[in-house]
């Protein structure tokens, strides 16, 4: 059986909750996030699509999209 250990929650601050709070990742191509996102450097896009910050025609597996995801959320 799993064991299911508890962890501290990631919260965004309450003044900026509605500039973090993004659509999934699956609903929007990379087109679209990279506009939804512009202009706002708090929106989670940047992280669960993190290709929207590297170029246009990168492999969305290329090992820098991951990278630029893991920089993002720290």
């Amino acid at each position: 059986m799993a064991t299911i250990k508890p962890f501290k929650a990631i919260r965004p601050n309450k003044y900026i909750v509605d500039k973090v709070a993004a659509l999934p990742y699956d609903v929007m191509n990379s087109k679209e996030a990279r506009r939804i996102a512009e202009g706002n450097p708090y929106s989670f896009l940047h992280i669960d699509k993190s290709e929207i910050d590297l170029d246009e025609n990168i492999d969305l597996y290329d090992e820098k999209v991951y990278l630029k995801a893991r920089e993002k959320f720290r």
